[in-house]
């Protein structure tokens, strides 16, 4: 309890890949939250989030490696680092940086990410200010693969389960062996001098150990959706009568298999032909611009898919509300999608891939249903079969709801106590 108390009493840095203000990703949201609900706490706490914008300006201009954006809130360009964004090349604003962050007398530093943050970064501060505490949470596994984290493999969309030098450069083999045992041999000596490493996933949390990442204390701590988002209602007043109707949320990128369900559409509506789907997060044109053959099953859809464009993430538990079930086919691991916990505090029950943090997340029988990754087939009778409303009422009044701000903040309090040996005796 001392512990706890210290830890409540001292300065929190939070620092992120990037501000939600540029970029609304789940990592740099669950930061952002975390930031707000800290102050809103009273606690004290500053963020620091890298800045899109101030990379593009400082292309062609002179600006300050740090900016204010807020009361306790300051952005910085990430111009200069290395291509997979994990170093910095340019020493100089490194430097800046490390300086500004050691400036702030903080007790704990907690990381959300290393992407566009730099292990060297995370090293210089370490050496600047020994007397701190540091936090890392985890939002994928850009450190075990270099193809973004997802560990698909490059040349088909097959899964990757285990990293190997050997198995990163068949999917790279521009790279050399000599780079990839450097690499994880770099960012294993980084992480492993935290004080701890929380994992919104058990999944996320056996990969880092299956790795090789051992040391510091590593619980699983789901992030938090944020006080606005916790005192909206839950589940639509008729819910058997929204069985039909079935959501996808999110960016339309190729890992996260919205291809897969518009190539299941059609085999659904031959088994429902009243089922209805609305693609939120995307126009007709961008889906199309990225899955150029998906053309004429979209075309044949007609009136039953809608595409209703990009929302705001404060929206999406009100439009959740909006549909039946929500769809999450993606075809790589996921770690801890916000749109599981967003559909969960709806009381939408979920369609998800069997695999990963979503098979984890979404407990078939429970809060949803799971069918075999990439597998448009499978997921068509999987949809034909939850159009049933006695099924989607008996789902929906089981779906749990996400962690709450109380269990949140003592979850904090007990990865920022002191360790019971810091890092210089390690």
């Amino acid at each position: 309890m001392a512990e706890a108390q210290m830890a409540r009493g001292g300065r929190v840095c939070i620092i992120a890949h990037s501000h939600p203000e540029f970029s609304k990703g789940g990592g740099e949201l669950a930061a952002y939250r975390q930031f707000e609900t800290m102050r809103d706490a009273g606690r004290d706490v500053v963020f620091v989030g890298a800045s899109e914008i101030g990379t593009q300006y400082a292309e062609g201009r002179q600006i300050e490696t740090v900016m204010p954006f807020g009361p306790q809130e300051y952005v910085f360009s990430f111009a200069g680092m290395a291509e997979d964004r994990l170093a910095w090349e340019d020493g100089f604003q490194r430097g800046v940086l490390v300086d500004f962050l050691a400036a702030l007398d903080c007790e704990v530093y907690h990381f959300h990410h290393y992407w566009r943050l730099g292990t060297d970064l995370i090293d210089a501060l370490m050496q600047a200010r020994p007397d701190a505490r540091f936090v890392m949470t985890i939002h994928e596994m850009l450190a075990i693969c270099l193809h973004h984290g997802q560990m698909v493999k490059t040349r088909s969309r097959e899964l990757c389960r285990r990293e190997s030098p050997l198995r990163c450069l068949a999917c790279f083999p521009d790279q050399t062996l000599e780079r990839f045992a450097y690499r994880k041999a770099t960012l294993i000596s980084v992480l492993s001098r935290f004080d701890s490493i929380l994992h919104p996933s058990e999944f996320i949390r056996g990969r880092y150990r299956d790795w090789g990442l051992t040391g510091p204390r590593d619980p699983v701590l789901e992030n938090y959706l944020g006080d606005a988002i916790l005192a909206l209602p839950r589940e639509p007043a008729d819910p058997g009568a929204m069985a039909h109707r079935f959501g996808f949320f999110g960016q339309p990128t190729s890992f996260k298999g919205l291809d897969v369900l518009l190539r299941a559409l059609p085999m659904a509506l031959r088994g429902n032909p009243d089922i209805v789907l609305t693609v939120f997060g995307a126009e007709r044109e961008d889906v199309l611009r990225l899955f150029p053959t998906l053309e004429p099953m979209v075309e044949a859809a007609g009136p039953s898919l809608t595409f209703a464009g990009r929302y705001d993430p404060l929206d999406a538990v009100e439009l959740m509300r909006s549909v039946g079930w929500v769809v999450v086919p993606s075809v790589w691991w996921e770690n801890s999608p916000v749109v599981i916990q967003e559909s969960r505090r709806a009381g939408t029950p979920l369609i998800v891939s069997d695999i990963g943090g979503m098979a984890e997340k979404v407990l078939r029988g429970v809060d949803g249903l799971h069918f075999k990754r990439a597998a448009p087939v499978d997921l068509a009778r999987v949809m034909t079969e939850a159009a049933d409303p006695a099924l989607r009422a008996q789902y929906g009044a089981s779906v749990r709801d996400v962690i709450g701000r109380d269990e949140f903040l003592a979850a904090l309090d007990a990865a920022y106590a002191p360790r019971d040996s810091g890092r210089a005796a390690e």
